[in-house]
């Protein structure tokens, strides 16, 4: 205790002496520090924001029917309800989130003297957390009326503009007819820029009443669970089908499974050079901190030469000196990690207000009290390190070639 407190009164000293390279040291330290939990918390943040984008827009897998028949077999088999059954069933809960049947057609819409054309597509209740789209004004459909066949559509944005103008509300609550069949328009769909001109609908009304199909799709959404369950995702996909549709060999498919191979690797890739990045930033700033503070060390321990021989003539020992300069080098090195401690929430915390407002692509920062604990050891690391040549150097002077400097 008596040379932790001998070396915390020599670091203090040291400080409030003003010393140019120990002030010089230790901002470099607090650099250090803050940069680590500034970078972890602005990476955190960027991941975040852009892998939820990201997820949102490869992991819906889509599944269409084939032409590919089997040569002297049997015709190519059609996507039924029974496969969407069995991808629900037999798939794996954390692989496969969501199974969404989708049934196509064309119709003619008439509102008034208005008369159009457009894709009409019968799918279920959860068709928008396939599609990353979201209702603008109204409601989507329930499972009630999914069930009961209701005859209510929501419009694309495009299409809604077609038929109502710009006054989206108006649409809502109004009556179409769909074919030669009414229909009650219950929402209006945010403009996605794809889909637009498209009536969506139960798809147990788009059965009965438009296309008169019993059983058979025309395919099939898959939603993942993540990006990287997106592979296994389609592994399963096609094992589960193959059986279904008793396919013995890979080339005799009658269904495709698509997904945007190209975005998932694009994303991957980015998302690694920022792990990169962020590792190669704070292993710079950390060198930078330690050879700043070994350097101070060493001139510490030249300067006061003659201060160690008189503790050595005296009847100091070599473990005596070596733990005093230590414990000064790991003092210096944990009074500057916690000002950079300080200094890093400060930076996440700002990043938090500003980033949002002026720079949304990159998310907002978020604060790790693990990247806290992790950057003030790494700050006591740097001392203890930087410390122990500087320290042994001390602890081996001769008392008289000391006395003598």
């Amino acid at each position: 205790m008596t040379h932790f407190n001998e070396a915390l009164r020599i670091a203090l000293h040291c400080m409030r002496t003003g010393r140019l390279r120990t002030i010089l040291t230790m901002l470099g330290i607090v650099l250090s520090v803050s940069l680590v939990i500034a970078m972890h918390g602005l990476n955190t943040g960027v991941k975040h924001s852009y892998g939820t984008a990201l997820d949102n827009l490869v992991a819906p897998i889509t599944v269409a029917s084939g032409a590919v028949a089997n040569p002297g077999g049997n015709l190519p088999r059609i996507l039924t309800d029974d496969d969407v059954a069995a991808l629900s069933h037999d798939s794996d809960p954390s692989v496969i989130a969501d199974v969404i049947p989708m049934l196509n057609g064309q119709a003619g819409v008439r509102r008034g003297a208005t008369v159009t054309r457009c894709a009409v597509l019968g799918t279920s209740s959860r068709y928008l957390s396939f599609d990353n789209g979201a209702v603008f004004v109204g409601s989507m459909f329930t499972e009630e009326q999914y069930k009961d066949g209701a005859r209510v559509t929501l419009l694309g944005s495009t299409l809604a503009s077609a038929l109502f103008g710009d006054n989206a509300d108006a649409a809502v609550g109004s009556s179409i007819l769909i074919g030669r069949q009414e229909f009650k328009v219950i929402g209006v769909l945010a403009l996605v820029g794809r889909a637009d001109y498209t009536a969506v609908m139960p798809m147990t009304t788009a059965r009965s009443v438009l296309y008169g199909t019993a059983h058979s799709i025309t395919g099939v959404g898959v939603l993942a669970t993540d990006m990287s369950q997106v592979p296994s995702a389609i592994t399963q996909i096609k094992a589960i089908l193959d059986r279904q549709h008793y396919i013995s060999q890979s080339r005799y498919r009658d269904f495709s499974v698509s997904v945007t191979q190209n975005d998932i690797a694009t994303a991957s890739a980015l998302l690694t050079v920022l792990d990169w990045l962020t590792l190669g930033v704070t292993a710079i700033a950390l060198l930078i901190g330690a050879l700043g503070l070994a350097n101070i060390m060493v001139i510490t321990v030249t300067d006061r030469t003659h201060e160690i021989g008189i503790r050595k003539a005296v009847g100091a020992r070599r473990g005596a000196i070596f733990r005093q300069f230590l414990v000064e080098s790991v003092l210096i090195s944990g009074i500057a990690g916690l000002i950079g401690v300080g200094l890093g929430v400060g930076l996440t915390v700002t990043g938090q207000y500003l980033l949002p407002r002026y720079a949304p692509m990159w998310g907002v920062p978020e604060v790790s009290t693990a990247a806290i604990g992790i950057a003030f050891g790494i700050s006591l690391l740097i001392g203890l390190l930087a410390g122990c040549y500087p320290a042994i150097r001390a602890a081996r002077l001769c008392p008289m070639d000391a006395l003598r400097h």
